[in-house]
């Protein structure tokens, strides 16, 4: 359903589907759906600038990396997950779909752990996720 322009003392404000408020994006459905994907690439964004700065000989060490992964990207990448990471999980549509958003975000947020455990222990991309964290010493 469309939403009428508000006209207050002649200035018309049209009305918009989200707006960014206190660094998190709410959407008119509280689905911060929006804000998941927007958190998800700027997670990605600072894991590859982080990245950037490992090099196989004079880049930065392991030990420093995993500071930087746990001091920067994921305070950034989380910033006010506890209101908006419970609103990705489906409502009412029974025990099947049940939490389905909250899931798809969490496989999507392990890739970019990936990226960094793998960046923390120079291990090779084929090497097990499970082992990356293990020897990265992060929390799964």
């Amino acid at each position: 359903v469309p939403r009428p322009p508000i006209s207050i003392r002649n200035h018309i404000i049209q009305p918009s589907r989200s707006h960014k408020f206190l660094g998190v994006i709410v959407d008119d459905e509280l689905t911060f759906k929006e804000h998941a994907t927007y958190a998800l690439a700027k997670g990605t964004r600072y894991t590859m600038a982080c990245q950037r700065m490992t090099r196989a000989m004079k880049g930065v060490h392991g030990r420093l990396l995993k500071k930087l992964y746990e001091g920067v990207v994921i305070p950034k990448m989380l910033y006010a997950a506890d209101i908006w990471c419970s609103g990705l999980v489906a409502k009412g549509r029974g025990r099947k779909n049940a939490g389905r958003g909250a899931r798809g975000f969490a496989s999507k947020m392990a890739r970019v752990q990936r990226m960094a455990t793998t960046m923390i222990t120079g291990g090779m991309r084929t090497s097990a996720t499970d082992l990356l964290d293990a020897h990265a010493d992060i929390l799964p």
